[in-house]
């Protein structure tokens, strides 16, 4: 009994070593995020565009892989699309699920460009990497960023937000 508990634990830890398995060194929150990215945006989510063709355990229905956002204020960078695409996990990429992000939600995003087409996005779009906080959820009527935004912080106002990239 005890080996049968044994191996189905190092099944289990085997098994989640293989999918993202990072460890952020350093401050890795909004605000750090932030200041390094060349583009940042608050965006709301239009619709999730393509999706995986292999089920996702523990998913309902087709897993979304990618998203279109309207770019509803630039705060940093020099993008000029009203709306663009951004990829997220097919299980093994180290980014986020797109099924983190709800349709008619605000987010403030620190995004990655990607640089070449691939089976994983396409040349000009953006990901998020899964083990920096890149993105936060914000409730646009209060005008508040709530997440990771500081090490001390887990909201922001979307005022002193502008206020500290002006800076």
């Amino acid at each position: 009994m005890k080996k049968t508990i044994l191996i189905i634990f190092v099944l289990l830890i085997s098994i989640k070593s293989f999918a993202c398995s990072c460890e952020c060194t350093g401050d890795c929150s909004f605000s750090a995020i932030s200041d390094n990215q060349n583009f940042v945006a608050l965006i709301k989510v239009i619709e999730y565009t393509d999706f995986l063709e292999d089920e996702i355990y523990g998913y309902d229905g087709k897993m979304p892989y990618s998203m279109t956002v309207e770019i509803v204020k630039k705060y940093k960078g020099s993008e000029s699309k009203k709306r663009i695409k951004i990829w997220g996990d097919n299980g093994i990429l180290c980014r986020p699920y797109i099924s983190n992000f709800e349709v008619g939600k605000y987010y403030l995003i620190a995004p990655s460009i990607i640089e070449n087409d691939s089976q994983t996005g396409k040349a000009n779009d953006y990901d998020f990497f899964a083990c920096w906080t890149d993105y936060l959820e914000v409730d646009y009527e209060k005008q508040i960023a709530y997440g990771k935004y500081s090490w001390w912080r887990k909201e922001i106002s979307l005022e002193k937000f502008e206020r500290k990239l002006e800076k």
